[in-house]
């Protein structure tokens, strides 16, 4: 039997925790005790350790995964080599049979003699399909909306201008015309950069919507193309002005949605690793 577990308080859990283990036929248990654990033939610990499951895993086959593990937002005054350096000294003082990166860049960065892989997220199961409206309406952004900083001004002032609406975290992604995926320079180190996972990307290819956001590692590397990658702000009215045409979003919602990625496709990921251990 598998046993997923971690804090269990964060959206990192749903989808690594709660979501894969449903997927998979696994059990999900945030703050597992050691009477879960002993009766468990391999333990996937999601996100940050805890003092007791450091204790209760000794002896154990069990596999971290590392998505978004590190400390926030002190991460982001870290240069790559003592980025390198914390992960390498959590892997090393934990020990685990298998380690799980967000993404390659991360599993490249942190090369390590522990059997290890990159599992990129997964959209959200029970997402909707986008229907693509004629015109545009609205504008998304999914996520705390404290970490947009210098560009929340700029996304209100533009769909002012066009008289769209501009919605944090809506009820559906679907309902909105265009997703954005933007993070303010103060809480934009370079593990934010390079190890971040591609969730928003992953959701906006679930649902077939239009995507603005930043070459991060985790974007680039579940990319189809056709995503519309952007820096600085100054550069936001002319995507949003390109992704105004209905043809061009009709494009963009059939290549994300033949390129997305399920929580089965990451599940067999998930057995696979799992498996070679």
């Amino acid at each position: 039997m598998i046993l997923f577990t971690g804090r269990g308080t964060s959206g990192s859990w749903q989808i690594r925790g709660a979501q894969m283990a449903q997927a998979m036929g696994a059990k999900a248990l945030p703050k597992a005790r050691q009477g879960h654990i002993a009766s468990a033939d391999t333990v996937v610990v999601v996100k940050r350790m805890t003092p007791e499951l450091s204790v209760f895993l000794k002896g154990k086959r069990w596999v971290w995964d590392l998505v978004d593990f590190y400390p926030q937002p002190e991460c982001t005054e870290w240069c790559r080599s003592e980025a390198i350096a914390w992960v390498k000294s959590q892997i090393q003082k934990h020990n685990p049979t298998g380690v799980i990166f967000a993404n390659k860049r991360m599993q490249m960065d942190c090369k390590t003699s522990t059997p290890s892989t990159a599992i990129h997220h997964h959209h959200r199961p029970d997402i909707k399909l986008n229907p693509i409206r004629k015109e545009v309406q609205s504008v998304a952004y999914e996520g705390a909306p404290a970490y947009l900083g210098k560009w929340a001004g700029r996304l209100i002032s533009e769909c002012n201008r066009r008289g769209w609406d501009f919605m944090v975290n809506p009820r559906y992604l679907a309902d909105c015309d265009i997703v954005v995926a933007f993070r303010d320079d103060s809480v934009n180190g370079y593990v934010q950069r390079h190890w971040k996972s591609n969730v928003k990307l992953a959701n906006a290819h679930g649902s077939g919507t239009p995507f603005i956001g930043p070459c991060e590692s985790g974007y680039s590397e579940t990319a189809t193309g056709y995503e519309r990658w952007l820096e600085s702000p100054e550069g936001l009215s002319a995507a949003l002005d390109e992704l105004e045409c209905y043809e061009l979003r009709k494009t963009i919602h059939r290549q994300f949605i033949s390129s997305r990625l399920s929580v089965h496709t990451v599940a067999q990921q998930y057995r696979d690793f799992i498996d070679s251990l």
